[in-house]
């Protein structure tokens, strides 16, 4: 009998989209029977607006409609803490997968439940699974930084290992790895290439799905955030297929819950309208001066009366252009963190540092992409010699003996490497509500950001 897989990764603000989500939901319906694993690979529980606002409680309401089989654990999972994570952990139906997190000696969450690989029966195939998390988790979210991520290739060796040995007929790692952090190939297909692994089902970058042979492991990932799923098959060899969710209707009782649970959550408050849309697209982020950067950061400068407001490309999230009404929860989505705004007071040598880092900063398959936006100041880079031209605050150059007071988030904050002391203003989110709702959201570009050199960075071919 063929034995399929269904694998959906990376949902996070699909639960603000009470229609995304609905289709999403009719998409796993539609495609599964009873020959079908239902298969998660982390960040299925956060980040969001209602993730922030229920502590991820948002997405028990859908796992108890779809009926996952296993999931893993994503980096984002642990954005609002441990004990959130476990608590959605101890009330989903799926079984938790793991095995490279430990806290302290012992492998986090094994109390609730989460184990490090399982064997299930279906469809006449024993199927051997396991998870891995991604090896910078406790980087990457405050919620995990007393965790520790063993190696993932290493863990991977010894799950396999003990799978085989239980006569498994495959064996499906649920992967958090995703690709390398210079946006090239990396980790998951490091891990391909060194475990003996039939099915790799990947998550944690997004935009870029794949079905892929590395090595004679087929590697398959989404989109990430509701846009499409992958059905998988084995009947005589592996075989896969993306199928888009917009292409399936939305599943009405879903859709009612999350409507439901956005008025709740109150996350529907209308704070602005736009009239004209805000790219919030991946290119535009990491691509100089933006709207959107100039928008959040505006917003920190106005609500803290800071000199500068800074922000990091990366803690702006991606999603559909903000248009029309914007809500609290459009804003939530931007940077949908528990993560202050803080205040400190720097030196310029310390601020042309930062500011330097935007350009500096060179992913091998992205050297042009462009890293901090700034308020209240303006920057000239050069990327051929990868060193800042001109700075300036408040059209004067950068004074290196000088002290700025700089709004920025805790985390960007914390990465200057200063012992300065720092004032909590408030959550990301709420300075961007309440600026929007006193000025509205109408950014523009100011020639903030320049790039010079460009023509000289060579992408690497594909």
């Amino acid at each position: 009998m063929t034995l399929r897989v269904v694998h959906y990764a990376d949902i996070e603000a699909t639960y603000d989209d009470p229609e995304r989500i609905a289709r999403l939901g009719d998409a796993i319906a539609s495609l599964r029977d009873e020959t079908t694993l239902l298969l998660g690979a982390g960040d299925n529980v956060a980040p969001g607006a209602l993730a922030l606002r229920t502590e991820g409680q948002q997405a028990l309401a859908f796992f108890d409609t779809i009926e996952p089989d296993v999931d893993t654990l994503g980096n984002h999972d642990f954005d609002y803490g441990q004990e959130t994570l476990l608590s959605v952990v101890r009330q989903s139906p799926q079984t938790w997968l793991c095995a490279n997190v430990m806290a302290d000696e012992e492998r986090f969450g094994h109390e609730t439940g989460i184990i490090p690989w399982t064997v299930i029966e279906r469809a006449g195939h024993r199927v051997g699974l396991f998870g891995l998390a991604h090896p910078k988790t406790a980087e990457k979210s405050p919620g995990a930084r007393s965790l520790s991520v063993t190696d993932p290739i290493s863990a991977a060796v010894d799950a396999v290992e003990r799978l085989r040995e239980q006569s498994v007929d495959h064996v499906v790692c649920l992967s958090h790895l995703g690709e390398s952090e210079d946006h090239g190939l990396g980790e998951v297909d490091d891990l391909a290439v060194a475990v003996d692994i039939d099915v790799i089902c990947d998550g944690h970058t997004h935009d870029q799905p794949r079905i892929d042979r590395v090595d004679g492991t087929l590697v398959v990932r989404t989109s990430g955030e509701g846009m499409d799923i992958a059905e998988l098959r084995y009947d005589e060899g592996w075989t896969a297929t993306h199928h888009a969710v917009a292409e399936f209707p939305p599943k009405p009782d879903i859709e009612r819950t999350f409507r439901e649970l956005r008025t709740t959550a109150g996350v529907d408050e209308t704070v602005a309208t736009v009239d004209e849309p805000i790219d919030r697209s991946l290119s535009d982020r990491f691509h100089g001066e933006s709207r959107l950067g100039n928008f959040v950061t505006d917003a920190y400068r106005w609500a803290t009366g800071a000199t500068i407001g800074l922000q990091h490309s990366a803690g702006m999230r991606g999603g559909p252009a903000l248009s029309g009404d914007v809500t609290v929860a459009d804003l939530i989505s931007i940077v949908p963190f528990d993560m202050e705004v803080v205040t400190t007071t720097i030196t310029g040598t310390t601020l042309r540092d930062v500011l330097t880092s935007g350009g500096e900063i060179v992913y091998p398959a992205q050297p042009a992409f462009w890293h901090i936006h700034l308020s209240g100041g303006s920057v000239t880079f050069d990327y051929e010699t990868r060193e800042l031209a001109a700075a300036t605050v408040d059209s004067e150059p950068i004074d290196s003996s000088a002290f700025y007071c700089v709004a920025a988030p805790e985390n960007l904050v914390r990465s200057f490497n200063i012992e300065a002391e720092t004032e909590s203003v408030g959550l990301q989110y709420e300075l961007l509500a309440e600026y929007a709702r006193a000025q509205g959201i109408r950014p523009t570009r100011e020639d903030r950001i320049t790039r010079h050199g460009l023509e000289t960075v060579h992408l690497p071919a594909e």
